[in-house]
């Protein structure tokens, strides 16, 4: 037994010294899973915008920008999934997302670790498993965890928001704690405050409307 494990070592160092690879998946390797109305994708070699489909694979600093009334839903190989409301822009890297405006609700797994949600105005480490994530055109930040928690950091503070809670950081302010939803601020939202109209009213280009993960 112990010459079999010392073999299979050597063909494992024999592979990272002569450039071989050894193929571990990453909880962080994204897929659009849903596409509705205009979503745009940066082509980083290229520094320009070109359209997203379904079923393409954000690499490492892949953004993504969805137009006035689209939708897009990303699904991470661990199984937790980014929904994308309308006039948002979210960088995919590989242990975060970068929100620069807009809004996105997350459910994640509990395989996701230390992975956070950064913005111009604080980041949200993630605990819980359901939770949404608000860029205003002011750049205040608003998250609201539906469950588990949240860890939110700005300005050298940090405070830990809970299921039916949220906090709000201003620009260069330590973030507030509030009671409730805070979402349905940005100009994503209908009148109501409805959250993700375009991509619950509507089908994507195969028929198909975006649903809750059933395991959430």
């Amino acid at each position: 037994m112990r010459e079999i494990l010392k073999f299979l070592l050597i063909l494992f160092l024999s592979g990272i010294l002569v450039g071989g690879t050894v193929n571990i998946v990453s909880p962080y390797n994204a897929t659009i899973i849903r596409i509705d109305g205009t979503v745009l994708k940066k082509d980083i070699s290229k520094n320009i915008w070109i359209p997203a489909s379904k079923g393409d694979i954000l690499d490492d600093g892949d953004t993504l920008k969805t137009g006035e009334d689209a939708y897009a839903e990303l699904k991470f190989s661990d199984g937790s999934i980014v929904k994308i409301n309308a006039s948002t822009e979210v960088s995919v890297y590989k242990d975060y997302l970068s929100l620069a405006i807009g809004y996105i609700k997350l459910y994640i797994t509990k395989l996701f670790p230390n992975f956070e949600i950064r913005t111009p105005s604080g980041i949200a480490g993630v605990r819980g498993t359901e939770f949404s994530v608000e860029v205003l055109q002011d750049q205040t930040t608003l998250v609201t965890v539906y469950e588990g928690e949240v860890d939110v950091t700005a300005q050298g503070k940090t405070i830990r928001i809970r299921k039916g809670e949220s906090a709000i950081v201003k620009p260069k302010s330590p973030p507030t704690l509030h009671k409730g939803d805070l979402k349905g601020q940005s100009k994503g939202q209908n009148n109501q405050g409805q959250e993700f109209q375009h991509g619950q009213n509507k089908k994507d280009s195969n028929g198909e409307g975006p649903n809750r993960p059933s395991n959430r």
